[in-house]
C-alpha cells in the first residue's frame, strides 16, 4: 500500500490536512490516531499492539468504509476487497464519477434455466438489506483453505445463502476430491477469497451477488476484476476441471459469464 494513498483517504475523511507525500511524519501519525479513536468500535484487532503494515492498512480501511467504498472488515489484512475498495476510490478521485466495470455477457453461452438472472435474486434469495443477513448459514468442510488476504491462516467455514449453501458444500468438496490437498495447493486453489459480503457491486449501485450470499471467490490477485483470458490464471489447462466442476453444481465461473473476474463464481444467471 502507497502511504500516499493513505494520505489521500485519510484527508477524505476530514483527519488530515498536509501534504500527499508519502512520508508519514507527525501530522500523519495524529490522523491515523483519530481514525482509530474515531472507528474503534469496527477495529477486530489491536492497532497499538500490531505491525505498522497492519495499523496502516486498518486506518485505510475505517477511512474507506466511512467514505462508503465498503473495503470488507477493519482487520488490518490487505485483500482484495481492500484493494477494490481503494480503487474505486482512486478512480472517484482522479475522475470525479465511479468506474464503470463491464460485465456484457459473453455470446454463445448457454446457462442452466434452473438458475434465477440477476433481476430475480431478490425474489429467489431475498432483500440483501433485510432478509439475506437472516438466511445466511455457514458451512464447514472436512478441509481447510487458506485466506486469500492472510495465508498464515485456514478456515474450514464459508458462509452463503442457506438455499445456495448444499450445492457450494457439494462443489467444494468435489474439487477437493479431484485434485487432492498437494494439487490445491500447488494451483493455488485452497486460497479463499471470500463469499458472503453484505456489500454493493464494484463499478455499479446494484447488490454485489456477494450480497445475496450466492457468491464466492477465489485465488484473487492472478484472476482480478478486470483481468480476462489468457492473462487469468483460472484460464489454464489445469484448472479447468475446476472450473467444469463448479459449473455442473450451479456455481458459474465469471470468466464463462463475461470473460474477466475469474476469482469469482456465482450461483446466477446474469
Amino acid at each position: 500500500m502507497d502511504n500516499r494513498h493513505l494520505q489521500m483517504v485519510m484527508a477524505a475523511a476530514g483527519a488530515y490536512g498536509g501534504g500527499i507525500d508519502g512520508i508519514l511524519g507527525a501530522m500523519s501519525e495524529a490522523a491515523m490516531r483519530e481514525i482509530e479513536t474515531r472507528h474503534a468500535a469496527l477495529y477486530t484487532f489491536d492497532p497499538t499492539s500490531t505491525t505498522e503494515n497492519r495499523r496502516k492498512t486498518g486506518v485505510l480501511q475505517a477511512c474507506l468504509n466511512e467514505l462508503g467504498f465498503e473495503p470488507g472488515f477493519v482487520d488490518g489484512w490487505y485483500g482484495n476487497i481492500t484493494g477494490e475498495a481503494l480503487n474505486a476510490f482512486l478512480y472517484r478521485t482522479t475522475n470525479g464519477t465511479d468506474e464503470v466495470i463491464d460485465r456484457t455477457p459473453l455470446t454463445g453461452t448457454t446457462l442452466p434455466e434452473d438458475l434465477p438472472t440477476r433481476a430475480q435474486c431478490t425474489s429467489v434469495y431475498g432483500d440483501p438489506e433485510h432478509e439475506v443477513p437472516q438466511r445466511v448459514i455457514t458451512i464447514e468442510l472436512p478441509f481447510s483453505y487458506r485466506l486469500d488476504w492472510n495465508l498464515r491462516k485456514k478456515t474450514n467455514r464459508v458462509t452463503v445463502h442457506r438455499d445456495a449453501a448444499p450445492s457450494l458444500e457439494a462443489a467444494l468438496i468435489a474439487v477437493h476430491n479431484h485434485y487432492g490437498p498437494a494439487q490445491m495447493t500447488a494451483l493455488g486453489l485452497d486460497r479463499y477469497a471470500g463469499a458472503y459480503n453484505k456489500r454493493r457491486v464494484r463499478g455499479g449501485s446494484s447488490w454485489s451477488m456477494h450480497a445475496y450470499g450466492c457468491a464466492i471467490d477465489f485465488y484473487a490477485a492472478p484472476n482480478g476484476l478486470r483481468t480476462e483470458c489468457p492473462q487469468a490464471l483460472f484460464c489454464g489447462p489445469p484448472y479447468q476441471a475446476f472450473l467444469d466442476i463448479m459449473e455442473t453444481h450451479g456455481w458459474l465461473p465469471a470468466i464463462r459469464l463475461w470473460g474477466a473476474d475469474a476469482m469469482h463464481f456465482q450461483r446466477a444467471r446474469l
